[in-house]
């Protein structure tokens, strides 16, 4: 015990001294590839120029206020059809907690996606209060990341069927690229959490160099187990997915009624065909916050469609501003929320 205390001791501040610069690192790199954001962004719209400014004012003056309004109405039923996938998930390993719990928690989500600076900040935060109010962590977090699998695999099968319907709009590098990231990465998570051998022998080897984290593979170990229960839950499974077909409805809903917005010339179908694209290049984990990657993806694939990039601008701060909204009532929420049911 003397040796493992000594060890801790003289390892932690070393560790703590990599963590910290490795973490510098990557914000470093993430700041690096927002600013290149921001410059492909300003150069897309032509926002130096007086005829780019000139196009974005209009653009914003001419807006039309009950569509806005109807856009923000669209906004709370988007998170209330999330929140109920999430709520199902959960319901299905008999826990017992309310819909609109689950729907605050989700929104609390939203307030640390836009203060943190990964976009699955929020979702180590609703899971960590959805287990302090049930008493079982591993639940809590297996369920977010069934909920959050679930969508990004009908989001990424619906954006790879739209630029297929579309291949001579969208055969970009960027996107292709996006589409094999995200690829790669669902069936990497697939074969971890259904197929332990690896994750076994990789457990094996670190505990046998490094005796203390066995205690991080116990929780890694309840985690799984609890991922692995959904495996006989085929008929939720089948719920949530049609869920994320309904959910990315409303994004499209939602993407074209903010447009109309700003150009009442908007056609349904080209936003049928833009939003999941859209959404998929947003969920890249490349900057931090996911500063100016949304309104890159919006400038970006709205031109691809041949709107303006005024509009694709305007369209990407609205719904950050909807975000943000989304984010502060999570903020206002959140400590009416932190109370265990457990003790």
């Amino acid at each position: 015990m003397m040796k493992r205390t000594i060890f801790l001791s003289l390892t932690s501040p070393y560790r703590i001294f990599i963590n910290t610069l490795t973490n510098y690192f990557l914000k470093s790199i993430q700041l690096l590839i927002a600013l290149g954001l921001l410059s492909l962004l300003v150069s897309q719209t032509g926002l130096l120029t007086e005829d780019g400014r000139s196009q974005l004012y209009q653009t914003f003056v001419n807006a039309n206020p009950l569509l806005l309004l109807l856009s923000l109405l669209i906004a709370i039923v988007i998170n209330m059809a999330s929140s109920l996938k999430w709520w199902m998930l959960v319901q299905s390993q008999d826990v017992e907690v309310g819909y609109w719990r689950i729907f605050c928690y989700y929104l609390v989500g939203q307030f640390y996606n836009q203060v943190l600076p990964t976009s699955v900040g929020g979702d180590v935060v609703r899971s960590f209060e959805l287990g302090r109010y049930t008493g079982n962590q591993a639940q809590a977090l297996a369920s977010v990341f069934v909920e959050r699998f679930t969508g990004i695999l009908v989001l990424l099968l619906v954006a790879a069927f739209a630029v297929l319907m579309q291949l001579s709009r969208f055969n970009t590098a960027y996107i292709w690229i996006s589409l094999v990231v995200f690829s790669v990465g669902l069936a990497l998570l697939a074969w971890l959490v259904t197929d332990l051998r690896a994750y076994e022998f990789f457990k094996g080897v670190v505990v046998r160099r490094l005796a203390i984290s066995e205690t991080v593979f116990s929780k890694l170990d309840r985690l799984l187990i609890s991922i692995s229960s959904y495996r006989d839950s085929n008929s939720v499974i089948a719920l949530a997915l049609l869920n994320s077909v309904f959910f990315y409805f409303l994004a499209v809903v939602n993407v074209f009624i903010t447009a109309l917005v700003f150009d009442q010339q908007v056609v349904f179908l080209d936003m049928l065909i833009a939003t999941p694209i859209i959404m998929l290049l947003m969920n890249l984990p490349i900057s931090l916050g996911n500063l100016f990657l949304m309104e890159a993806a919006y400038t970006g694939i709205f031109a691809l469609m041949g709107y303006s990039p005024a509009l694709g601008l305007s369209v990407a701060i609205t719904m950050r501003l909807k975000s943000l909204i989304d984010g502060l009532l999570g903020g206002l929420l959140h400590p009416f929320f932190v109370t265990k049911r457990h003790q």
